[in-house]
Formats: C-alpha cells, sequence, structure tokens
C-alpha cells in the first residue's frame, strides 16, 4: 500500500507541481519516502486524489495554527516565508500533532478546488459550441462538479489575452490574464449566448455562508499561488449576487433528469472540468453514451476533458452527433492553446 501511495507522490510531484509550486514539489518528494506521512495519507477515501487531500487537509489545518514552525514556509500565511529546505521534518511534526483532524477531513471532505480561471477556455468553448449548433435558443449552463457556482458565471468575467485584448464583461472585478498560445479564439469577440438556467451538481455543494467550506476553497489553494486566492476572493463576491440553482449528489447519475425538466425552448449546456479525474474507465463511457442518449430527444452541448485528448466539445443537433477538439489546456487555466478553427 505505502509503495502505491508513494507512486502518488512521485508522480504528483513531477506532472504537477515542478514548475507550479516549489513547496509541494519538495514535500511530495520526501513523503514519497516516509512510512509515517504515507500511512496517514492512506487513510484518505478512495474517490480522491490522495496529494491533493492531504496537502489541502494540512493547508486547513494550519492556517489555524499560524503559531507553528511549519507555517513559516507557507506564502500564504507568512508573507515572508522561508525556502523550502528544511520544511519537511516540521510538516511530518505537524501531521503527527494532528493526526486524529487530518484523518477526519481526509473522509469527510473533497477536492473542489473551484479555479475561476479556467472560465477562460470555456468562455470560447460554450461560445464555439454554441456557433456550431446554429441555434437562437437561450442555454441552460449545466457544470457537474460546481463546487460553490462560481464556474457557472464566465459570462460575469472580463479576460485578458494580451495586447490590449479583452472580451467578457468589460466591468468585471474578475480580470482573468490568459497566455494564448499561438493566438487566442476569436469567437470570444461574439455576443455570449444569453443565459436561462445556470445550474451545478455536486457530491457536496459549498456553501459560501459557511466558514469552514470558505475556509476548505482556499486550503485546496496551493501556498505559493497568491494570484489564484485573489480571484477566488472577487469571484465569490460576484458569485454571491446571484442566484443559481445548486443541487447536491451525483451529478453524472442526475444529468438525464435535469436535462429532461428543462424547457423545451432552451439547449443545455453540459460541462465539467477535471471531475472525470475522479471516475472509472467504464464510468465516463456510460457518461458519453448517456449524453448520446439525450441527443437523441433534444439538441444540446457537451463540453468536457479527461475522457478523450485536450478539451473537447460535442455538440447533438437534430439527433446527429459532432465532436470536436477544442484546446490544450492548463490545469488550472494559467495557458491555453486554442485548436478549434
Amino acid at each position: 500500500m505505502d509503495r502505491n501511495i508513494a507512486s502518488l507522490f512521485v508522480d504528483f510531484a513531477e506532472r504537477e507541481c515542478k514548475y507550479s509550486s516549489a513547496l509541494y514539489y519538495y514535500l511530495s518528494k520526501k513523503i514519497a519516502l516516509d512510512a509515517d506521512v504515507l500511512w496517514l495519507a492512506s487513510e484518505c477515501r478512495n474517490d480522491q486524489p490522495v496529494p491533493n487531500m492531504l496537502f489541502a487537509a494540512v493547508h486547513y489545518l494550519l492556517a489555524r495554527e499560524s503559531s507553528h514552525p511549519l507555517a513559516g514556509y507557507y506564502k500564504s500565511i507568512n508573507a515572508s516565508a522561508v525556502d523550502v529546505d528544511g520544511a519537511f521534518s516540521y510538516f511530518k511534526l505537524f501531521c503527527l500533532a494532528n493526526n486524529d483532524a487530518i484523518k477526519v477531513l481526509l473522509n469527510s471532505r473533497l477536492v473542489q478546488t473551484n479555479e475561476v480561471r479556467r472560465c477562460a477556455y470555456l468562455y470560447p468553448a460554450i461560445s464555439t459550441g454554441y456557433q456550431r449548433l446554429g441555434s437562437a435558443c437561450q442555454l441552460a449552463l449545466i457544470e457537474v462538479g460546481t463546487s460553490a457556482g462560481l464556474n457557472l458565471l464566465p459570462d460575469q468575467y472580463l479576460y485578458s489575452a494580451g495586447q490590449g485584448v479583452e472580451y467578457g464583461a468589460l466591468d468585471s472585478s474578475v480580470k482573468l490574464a490568459i497566455d494564448f498560445i499561438g493566438g487566442y479564439p476569436q469567437v470570444a469577440h461574439q455576443k455570449f449566448p444569453q443565459i436561462s438556467h445556470r445550474i451545478g451538481l455536486d457530491l457536496n455543494i459549498i456553501d459560501l455562508q459557511n466558514v469552514d467550506d470558505v475556509q476548505w476553497l482556499y486550503a485546496l489553494i496551493w501556498p505559493d499561488h497568491h494570484g489564484r486566492r485573489a480571484l477566488l476572493h472577487k469571484a465569490i463576491e460576484i458569485r454571491c449576487q446571484h442566484q443559481l440553482d445548486l443541487y447536491q449528489g451525483d451529478g453524472f447519475a442526475m444529468l438525464e433528469e435535469i436535462v429532461r425538466h428543462l424547457p423545451k425552448d432552451t439547449i443545455p449546456c453540459i460541462y465539467h472540468t477535471h471531475v472525470a479525474n475522479q471516475i472509472s474507465a467504464r464510468a465516463k463511457d456510460q457518461l458519453l453514451a448517456n449524453i448520446s442518449m439525450l441527443g437523441k430527444e433534444r439538441d444540446l452541448l457537451h463540453i468536457y476533458n479527461n475522457i478523450k485528448p485536450n478539451l473537447r466539445c460535442t455538440v447533438m443537433r437534430s439527433g446527429r452527433e459532432s465532436d470536436f477538439e477544442l484546446a490544450e489546456v492548463e490545469g488550472h487555466g494559467r495557458w491555453v492553446k486554442w485548436l478549434a478553427s
């Protein structure tokens, strides 16, 4: 078991952290060699990414114990945080001292990073799908894995593609500066479709009126990612100004009922960013089959990744299915390579 958990941390270090977080890269490498911390990490529920959960649990608890020496390495807690060398000994001590509290979090919480920067590719993705559908109907946005619902508001944010290129809500307090590799999608300048519904589905809806829920959202953001924290704060302010329809439960299982109860003069636009990482290959195949079935009954859009290569869009029009690549994207939305013509 330790060997399997250890490989998760090695992979996490190389794939996720190497060029993104010096602290988590260093700690992941050390954790992979430490039996005590690996045993603690193994308490994580089976359907969640273990490294993300352990780091978020520690971050969440450490924010409440900011006098601990480990806090001196976390830029989210200590503005003058020191270099990562030596952090692991304090990390292990903190884990052992808070063993029971960490276990509770590993079994009760979920990785629900509400990464608003992903709207930088969702905005043109939705516009592209709508354009190819060729409909004048309003869209009903349906996000699976919605967390707090921040990504149900892509039309409420301002996007900057560099060199003075901006689109979206030009007066928004949330400004997303995105590195578009090879040029930005021209469709972004077209008028965004009108939205009739904003529906979010999640196993555990994040309640923004609940202080603990909000603190967990912040704990999921890596300590050295200041920009992500600032964006989350501003996006929460905008989110609190909008009424969303949020439903708790298995989002993929709920899709059929949600779609069939929508008015016939709306187009369901189903999307999910990284939640497909947490379901089996068989479940992914079943999801695509269910989307095709629903598309035989009414026109719809499905925007997704982590099932086939890259970010993709399926357009179901008059019972016929068209599936195509949209973009290569970085997990946190920092860069986008647009592929759709």
